[in-house]
């Protein structure tokens, strides 16, 4: 494993940390804007409930 890193150039061990960090980011993205959502929902309805 060491050998095949070591082998790569900077470019290509950019480029794999570029496409492997915004895979990783947007679900996150996506997660917290559902989470978000929820949280906005729940919060209309107690407002609702309450007032």
């Amino acid at each position: 494993m060491e050998e095949q890193v070591s082998s790569f150039s900077v470019s290509r061990l950019e480029e794999m940390v570029d496409y492997i960090t915004n895979e990783k980011l947007s679900v996150i993205t996506y997660l917290g804007a559902l989470l978000g959502g929820i949280n906005g929902l729940f919060q209309g309805f107690v407002i609702v409930l309450i007032g």
